[in-house]
């Protein structure tokens, strides 16, 4: 699989997103961490795409965004008819980085978009079903060592909005595998940083929950 596809197959793990049809889309195609934050990693929504069948149509996009404390704010923005790509800039140190976007057009009445409390439950639902996953997203040539790399970022998913232990093995030329430790509180990029002149480029990032989550309450309505 191409790199840039295995990202938006991975970032549709990250963003659910409904419709009354599935020639109506809207997915969130750029976030990052927020800088400046204290305690958590927050994360900054930068930018959204719509894709719609009917482009004469204005659109209400509804995101419900998670909280740390597991709750979900929504945020609800109308679109007019034509709309692409849409500027978000939607940010704060208390985002797990885990959303769900729901869209419709704007003159259809009988859809109507789910409560926070009917979000947090479906949530629920996917916490039980859903593990970690890390992606490493950024490789590139190491400038100073002639056939060798630089593995810098990486994307990583939280299905419960906590910590992600992640521990990254990258190749060597001699065929061993070196090892890398790494966390991040919540979904959204994390930084690795890590170069050496003995790499062939290739990863395998294992991801697991850094606490114990409790299925069968996380199951309960």
């Amino acid at each position: 699989m191409k790199l840039l596809a295995a990202i938006f197959l991975f970032l549709g793990c990250i963003s659910g997103t409904y419709a009354q049809t599935n020639s109506l889309r809207f997915r969130i195609t750029h976030f990052r961490e927020v800088s400046g934050c204290t305690k958590n990693q927050g994360v900054v929504f930068e930018q959204g795409h719509i894709s719609a069948e009917d482009m004469t149509k204005p659109t209400i996009v509804t995101i419900y965004f998670e909280k740390n404390n597991g709750a979900f704010v929504a945020i609800r923005k109308t679109y007019p008819a034509g709309t692409i790509n849409v500027k978000l800039n939607i940010f704060d140190c208390d985002y797990t980085g885990n959303h769900y976007a729901y869209i419709k057009y704007a003159d259809d009445t009988d859809f109507n978009f789910p409560t926070v409390d009917e979000v947090y439950k479906r949530h629920k639902e996917v916490l039980t079903t859903s593990k970690p996953e890390c992606l490493v997203t950024t490789v590139r040539a190491n400038p100073k060592c002639p056939h060798s790399y630089r593995i810098e970022t990486g994307i990583v998913y939280s299905p419960a909005g906590g910590r992600v232990d992640v521990k990254l093995l990258i190749e060597t030329t001699s065929g061993e595998w070196r090892t890398l430790n790494l966390y991040r509180y919540g979904t959204g990029p994390i930084s690795i940083n890590y170069a050496a002149c003995d790499l062939t480029g290739k990863t395998n990032p294992i991801a697991s929950f850094g606490y114990n989550v409790n299925l069968s309450e996380a199951s309960k309505n």
